[in-house]
């Protein structure tokens, strides 16, 4: 395509490819590779919606009043690709679970601890650090580094588990 059809009808895609892959893609073509459909459920939780931790000890124990739900839940329902259809079982059956749940186990006019004024300011700060760091490499390189280890290890590593 014409660099100018790329600047007026393409400019998200032009950055992210110069961005993740170092590729000016006027002058060459965006590179293609085999990768999860869509990754989901990060946040281990039971089938109620209940945030999961490990103890100090490995046992793993509920985080209380902590609820997750959707696609940011992971009920070990899904591997890690998932098709469409998957997140309605999340939304659907554990996002009424978790209603429920909560609904049965509120106590209604319980007040919430008292928390800091400045309660978060850390966690934006350390964002904001990372955000408008400018190290020097470039942001292409580490992603890529980062793509060679995945598909290195974490391709063998579920070939592994598959053939168990």
């Amino acid at each position: 395509m014409p660099a100018e059809v790329l600047k007026e009808r393409l400019p998200g895609i032009s950055e992210t490819a110069a961005i993740f892959s170092g590729v000016d893609v006027t002058k060459e073509p965006i590179p293609v590779l085999p990768t999860v459909h869509y990754n989901m459920g990060g946040i281990p939780t039971k089938y109620t919606g209940e945030v999961l931790t490990v103890d100090q000890n490995g046992v793993e124990k509920v985080v209380p009043g902590l609820y997750a739900a959707g696609e940011a839940a992971c009920v070990s329902v899904h591997g890690a690709n998932r098709l469409g259809a998957n997140s309605l079982l999340d939304i659907v059956v554990f996002g009424r679970a978790c209603a429920h749940h909560i609904k049965e186990t509120l106590e209604k006019g319980k007040p919430h601890k008292p928390v800091s004024a400045d309660l978060g300011a850390e966690s934006i700060a350390n964002l904001d650090k990372l955000r408008n760091a400018s190290g020097s490499e470039p942001t292409a390189k580490i992603r890529l580094d980062m793509q060679k280890v995945m598909q290195t290890y974490l391709n063998l590593s579920l070939s592994i588990w598959l053939l168990m």
